[in-house]
Formats: structure tokens, sequence, C-alpha cells
């Protein structure tokens, strides 16, 4: 049903697209003929005319057909294009004259197709007029730059009449010929020498940046050149050059952009007006008649959710009720030393357009202890903030710099987060979880965002859990890092649902409400972008618990591994357990507990410490990963003296990239790596309990393979299946070889040699689960026995499994040096001069297989 509606969606969509496409090329190819056929008929003679006339009348009239035949494809579907059935398109003033000298292979296509037609190069716009450009020259055998940018100045324009002839990558410093000329004289020895000269450029609409790297005979250099519309000019898109407009003063353009409060206060702030009198980029709040929570919303002590803004107020009153809240937060001001050092922390030496910021950029402002921190989000638009407030409107020129304005006022960036953390009473649980090492990295410069739940959050927690944390017991590390994310995320650009990572490396849900509330994983935030040095904190009404901060007894109860659970607790091991350290635990499902017999169960209850020996055979440590682990692999467990083995098997051969199947100790590994805070778990289909045998002694111990031990006994293999290393036993009981021919048992029962020769049949020199058996159109998955043959290991589409001619009756009886399978037949020696087909084969789909049996073909 879905590749159908994506077959319906694709003919909707592309059948008219590609069908309008052919036929704007069959007009155009029409207008062609005809202006052929006029150019023919001025420029040669009536013969050679009324020849070419017919040929010329067949072309125009076959694209004419063409044209109509497609045409009812366009008339139909043009709805799903524009809301109007025949949408009109108004002309562009700015493209008078557009047919005057016009392209003749433009055909009217999409920029893509008409690449493929047209070759003529477009204009480029930073080669036309009030084009300033900014070169940098970087020497790296010296690791400094020659020359830099003066980008906090005002660039000196270039004023062009028409096209620059400028090289998009031209070295801005000196001639690279010349580089090369002064290098070769010095080293005129050499009898080689390497010129490799690797440019790159981008367009950003703004701006066209190129940069040039020369390795010539030792020299390492990078020359940067940056094309930019000079001071006072825009560029509209699609823009040939850049335009001026007009300039007037800082006071007229903030007062237009709708900065008059700001005016208002800069005023009574009395500014110096020698600051007033440089360059500089301001960040203008804009006016509003109320109060929005973004004003307030910079304030630690302010719980901003619940403000009303019904409240009338003057603007310039209310700039500086912010202005002095946000300074001295619970204190009024005595004069008005805080506003004017406030108004000053809007105000940046230089001129910064948006062309010129870059993600978690710092700028220095007039006020020398605050920073303003620029960044930068694709939500799907471009969105500038400034110290997590949003720029409404950038790139405002005036006769005294640049203005952006913003939707509220900024707090000054003065403390680090770990100062704002210690300054608040209200922070106090929190700080008790933090390391050495967090404190750290909350002090040193950076760009975190860090969620801080309050002192009223830990109280709702679970008493024992609050309690565990306070202490600094099991994960309090992991939910330090599951409050912090690594980049400053500002709540401006939350606008419905966002996730994002935590240095923990756990999701973190933000998400606004209809009512524009702010959540992060369910928990409110309460306070919203209080600004520091390095980075952004918003307090939160909640704790966030992630998933790998619970221990391994809580991991266990949360999925769903009662089973598991109730037998450490009847062990007494849930302390040792949750105490342990970078261990894991290979965690049986309910079901694969179930599947043990009811009296072994109870025997483990009533002797705990046999309970506790299989439990610890399930544990790890120093823990492990499924990237560090490989096929074969034997893993020390906490039981001494034991170890699990670990096997992977490819679930389709040729494709190295498809799934890996894994087992430890025969088990399936169902589920990877669910982190708990001291660990990992990973989730198995059995209960592995530790072998105490070896081969030999397995088959000894259990009297219905009494024949198989006796031939053993007598051929000598005992000796190797007793032995140290790794083999799998396909072992037939008695019964299988009841069933042989009676002088064939007879005589392999008095000739040792025979015996041995069918024995080795049964033996593989590795370890193979049940879970390693494979079916599949492409191999017959054949493992070599002890003697070199090759015996077929095949899982069938009904789900049973079979080794040669033989099906497998019971699976993985697991000793110290290998691995048992019981099978229901003795395998007999087969010689084939294909070795693929020795035993039975089963390809096929459900319903029909299709059984290959010593090269015969039968169907079922």
């Amino acid at each position: 049903m879905k590749s159908a509606c994506l077959v319906v969606i694709a003919v909707i969509y592309l059948v008219p697209a590609s069908v309008a496409i052919w036929t704007g090329l069959f007009d155009r190819l029409s207008q062609r003929v005809d202006t052929l056929a006029e150019r023919l008929g001025a420029d040669i003679d009536s013969s050679l005319k009324q020849t070419l006339n017919p040929v010329v009348e067949q072309l125009s009239n076959k694209a004419h057909n063409v044209r109509e035949s497609l045409g009812i494809w366009n008339r139909p579907f043009s709805p799903l294009s524009s809301g109007h059935p025949n949408p009109v398109i108004p002309p562009n003033p700015n493209l008078a004259n557009q047919n005057e000298g016009a392209n003749p292979f433009d055909l009217g296509l999409s920029p893509l197709f008409q690449s493929f037609f047209d070759n003529t190069p477009q204009r480029e716009w930073w080669k036309g007029p009030n084009i300033c450009i900014e070169r940098e020259e970087i020497d790296e055998a010296k690791k400094s730059n020659l020359t830099s940018p003066a980008s906090t100045q005002r660039p000196a324009p270039i004023q062009t009449e028409g096209d620059v002839t400028l090289d998009e990558d031209e070295l801005p410093v000196e001639d690279i010929s010349k580089i090369g000329e002064a290098d070769l004289g010095t080293r005129q020895s050499r009898q080689f020498s390497a010129h490799v000269r690797m440019s790159s450029c981008n367009d950003e609409g703004l701006s066209y940046s190129c940069e040039t790297k020369i390795r010539s005979n030792g020299i390492r250099k990078i020359y940067k050149t940056r094309y930019n519309c000079c001071y006072g000019t825009v560029r509209e898109a699609g823009e040939f050059g850049c335009h001026a407009v007009e300039l007037r003063s800082l006071q007229e353009t903030v007062f237009a952009l709708g900065g008059r409060s700001f005016l208002s206060l800069m005023a009574e702030a009395e500014v110096d007006p020698k600051f007033l009198n440089q360059n500089h980029t301001y960040f203008v709040p804009v006016d509003r008649s109320s109060p929005a929570a973004s004003d307030v919303a910079n304030d630690v002590n302010t719980q901003n959710e619940g403000l009303t803004t019904d409240v009338k107020q003057d603007e310039s009153v209310r700039l500086r009720r912010q202005a002095t809240t946000i300074m001295r937060m619970d204190a009024e001001p005595r004069d008005m030393t805080e506003v004017r050092t406030v108004v000053r922390g809007h105000m940046v030496p230089g001129i910064y357009l948006t062309s010129n910021f870059r993600d978690e950029q710092l700028l220095e402002t007039e006020n020398s202890e605050a920073k303003i921190r620029i960044n930068m989000y694709n939500a799907p638009a471009r969105i500038y903030t400034a110290n997590c407030v949003r720029l409404v409107s950038t790139n405002n020129y005036a006769h005294q710099g640049v203005i952006h304005m913003l939707d509220g006022v900024m707090k000054p960036a003065t403390k680090t987060i770990a100062q704002l953390l210690e300054s608040e009473p209200h922070f106090s649980s929190f700080r008790k979880l933090l390391r050495e090492q967090d404190v750290a990295m909350f002090s040193q410069s950076g760009q975190l965002t860090v969620f801080a739940p309050t002192d009223d959050a830990f109280a709702k927690l679970n008493p024992e859990l609050r309690g565990r944390l306070l202490k600094g017991e099991g994960c309090v590390h992991s939910v330090v890092e599951h409050h912090v994310l690594p980049n400053v995320i500002c709540s401006t650009v939350i606008q419905g649902r966002a996730r994002s990572t935590s240095l923990l490396g756990s999701s973190l849900l933000l998400e606004r409400d209809l009512e524009g509330k702010l959540y992060v994983n369910g928990k409110q935030v309460i306070t919203r972008d209080v600004v520091a040095s390095n980075g952004v904190l918003h307090v939160i009404d909640g704790v966030l618990i992630p998933e790998n901060a619970r221990s391994f007894s809580q991991l266990l109860s949360s999925h769903n591994l009662t089973e598991l659970a109730r037998l450490v607790e009847a062990a007494g091991m849930v302390p040792m357990l949750d105490s342990l350290t970078n261990a894991t635990l290979f965690a049986p499902n309910n079901y694969a507990i179930r599947s043990i017999p009811d009296e072994v169960k109870q025997s483990w209850m009533t002797n705990p410490e046999k309970l506790k020996q299989v439990l610890m055979y399930h544990l790890v440590q120093p823990g492990v990963r499924q990237a560090g682990l490989a096929n074969n692999q034997m893993v020390e467990t906490g039981l001494k003296g034991q170890s699990v083995r670990m096997n992977f098997y490819q679930s389709m051969p040729f494709f190295n990239a498809a799934p890996l199947r894994a087992s430890v100790q025969c088990g399936s590994v169902l589920r990877w790596e669910q982190d708990a805070c001291n660990g990992n778990v990973h989730i198995i289909d059995r209960v592995m309990i530790p072998p105490e045998n070896s081969i030999t002694q397995w088959l000894a111990n259990n009297r219905s393979f009494s024949i198989m031990t006796t031939l053993l006994k007598d051929t000598k293999l005992n000796e190797i299946l007793s032995a140290e290393g790794t083999y799998t036993v396909l072992a037939p009981p008695d019964v299988a070889f009841y069933q042989m021919p009676e002088e064939v048992l007879s005589e392999i029962t008095k000739d040792p040699r025979k015996a041995a020769t069918i024995l080795k049949q049964h033996i593989l020199p590795e370890h193979v689960c049940c879970s390693g058996f494979r079916g599949d159109w492409f191999t017959s998955n054949r493992r070599r026995t002890i003697d070199g043959s090759w015996i077929s290991l095949q899982r069938h589409l009904d789900g049973s499994l079979t080794a040669g001619d033989s099906h497998i009756l019971s699976c993985d009886q697991l000793a110290l040096n290998g691995v048992i399978h019981v099978v229901d037949q003795v395998i007999m020696p087969k010689v084939n001069a294909l070795p693929f087909l020795s035993g039975t084969r089963r390809l096929g789909l459900p319903g029909m297989e299709l059984i290959l049996n010593h090269g015969k073909q039968k169907r079922i």
C-alpha cells in the first residue's frame, strides 16, 4: 500500500513537472525554428529556399504537435502548483528589456535544467559596485597573521563603475610568482620543486569569501579574501553589487526603528559623547506598551511564567526597571551607575554586521566587565540572538555605526555558571551533586546550557533516591551531566518541540506549549535565559533523572526483568550489585528464568550460596560493550575461575554490513547495553549455568550415550574431548545407533578404525551454537569436521535444525571445552564430487521447499 501511494505521488508531481519542462523546451525550439526560417528567407536564394522550406515547415509542425499533445498534461495538474487555476506572474520591473540580447539557448527552464543547455556565465555580484575587500595572509610556518582585516573599523569602499576585473581568489599581499622566484633563488641546488595552489570560495549572499592555500618549495601560506557590501550599502537578492542607502544620525535611526525608550535611557545615563562619535554596533531594545516575559527572563531570581501583561506603563520606566533589576536583582540603585553600565553593555566598538557574526562569538562591549554572546540558529529560518535576546531587525545603518534591534533588554554576562549557582541559596542541593571537575567545567570558558533544579525540585524526589544523590552515591555524575548541554540553547528558538543531546549522551526533549510555557523532559522552566560568560542557565522545577542513572536493581525493575530481580533479592545481592562500578550484567529475561525446571529453582531458594554462584556467573567486571567484543572471545566472570564465551554469527553472507547475531554461552543477546549508573546490562534469552564437566565426562554421565562413550574410549577420541580446547560434538544417543543396520553396528563396535571414521563426522574443531545455524539461498553453511570433511549446519523455514542428514533434537549442552548438540541419527561419511551437495539442503519459501538430497531434487 505504501509503495502504491509513493508511485501515485510521483506521478502527480513528477509527470506534470517533466511535461512542463519539455513543453517549454518545444516552445523555445519552435521559436528558434521560426527564427531560422526568417534568416533563411533573408540570406539564401529562391532555389535553395524552396528546398529548405518544406524541411523547416515540417520541423515547425512536429514541434507544434508535440507541444499540443504534452499540453493536455499541464492543464489538469496546474492547481497543484498554485492556488489559482491560472496563476498570473507580475512582470519584474528590474528586468526591463529582458529579451534584448537574450541567450539563444535560454529555454525558460529551471536553473537545474537550464544548466544543461546554457553555458552562459552568471554575473558575479561581488565584482559589482560598492564592494569592499578584506584580505588576510596567514603564514602557517610562523603561525601568525601578516595582515588581518580591520573588522571593527569601517572598510574603505572601492567605488567601481560596471564590472571589476578582480580575481576571485586574488592574493592580497604578494604575487605567488614572486614567492616562487624569491624562494627558487635560495634553492637553486634542488633539482625538483613542488608548487600546489588550492582555492575554495563560498557565496553567503551578503558576502563572498575565498581561501587560497599555497604550498611552494617549503612555503606554507593561506590567503583569505572577503568581499562585502561597503558601509552604508546593501544588496538585494540577485543584485549585481550593492546600492547605497540614506544614512541618518544615530538618534534619528533608532527613533525610526522604535527604540525611543532606549534613547531616553541613554540620555538619563549621560553616556560620554566621545562614545557616540565613534563607530559602534548598537543592540537596541524595541519599544513595547507592556512588559513581556522575556523582559525579565535574564533575572535568576525571577520566576516569569506567571507574569501578567495587562498593566500599561511608560517605556522609560520599564527599561529603567529592567536595567536596575538585572544589575542588582533585589536592591534599588542609589544612582544611575548601574543603568549607565547596562547601556554601555549594549554598545560594541566597531562595525559588526550579521555577515560578520559567528555562532558562540563573544563581543567586547564598552562595559569592560560584560560581553555579548552571539548565537545563530536555523529553525528553519536563520535566527540571531544576543545574550539569548532575539534580534528582530538587523543591519540598520547610521552615521555613527550599525544598529540591531532586540526583542528585550540584555543582561550583561559578567558571571560564570559556577558563580551564578554559588550566589543563589536555592541551588544548594544541586551544588552538593557537583564534583570538583563539574565545578571546574562550570568555571572555565565555554558554551554550556545548564538546567538547574531548585531545592524545591529535589524535595519532590523519592526520599531514598534523594538521600542517595545528596550523599554522592551511585549515579550523581550521570545526573549532573544529564542537566548540561554542550552548546548554548536559548529559549526564544524553541517553537513546538526540539531535541538536544546532553553531556551524558542522553536525549532531552524541549517543548513549548500553547501558553508559551517551556518544558524540558516534562519539567517546567520557571526562569529562562540567565546568561553567563560561559553559557546560559535555565531554572527548572524538577530533577532530570536519566535512564542510565538508575542502579542495577532499579533498571531490572524498570525493564521488566522482574524474575531476575526476585532471584537477586533472594540471594541477598542487591546492595552488592548496586555498589559496583564499571560492571556488566548479562540478564536473562523472564521467559528464560521461567523455563528453568521448578525443582532447580527450588534448590536455588533453599541454597542461596548456589544461587549466588549462578548470578555471579552472569556478572562481568570490568564491564564490556558490544564494540569491544570479538568472536570466540572468553570473558572472565565474577565466579572465580569461570569465563563465558562470546560468539558472533553473520546474519547474511556476502553482506559485511548486515547485523550480527551474538550469543554468550550459546544464549542469544536480545538487547545490548542498557546503561545503568554503575555499568550496563545485556539482555539474553537463557540462564547461564556454570559448566562442571568436559565433553567426555558429560557423555559418560548420561546413560543415553553409553554406546558413543564406549566407542570414544575404543578409538582414543575421548582423550581429545577431555583435553583443553574448543569442540562441537553432534552426539547421537543409543537409540540412534540401534536404528543402524545390525551388520554395520556390529562392524564398528569390533573395528575401532571404522568406528573412528564415523565418529570423526560428529566432531567439529570449533564452537558452534544453534544460533550459528543458518539457512539461506546463497550458502549451505558448511563446517569442517576434525577429519577435514564437510558437514552442512542448516536452519529451515519451519525452524528445525539439521546437521547433514540428521535433525537436532537438543541444542547447546555446554561443557568446559565445548558444546554438545543431540542428533537423531548417526552421521555416515559420504563421498561426493561436489562437496556442497553433501547432506540434505532445503531451499525455498513458505509453502514450497526445494530439497537437495545427495544431488537429487524433489519438491514438497
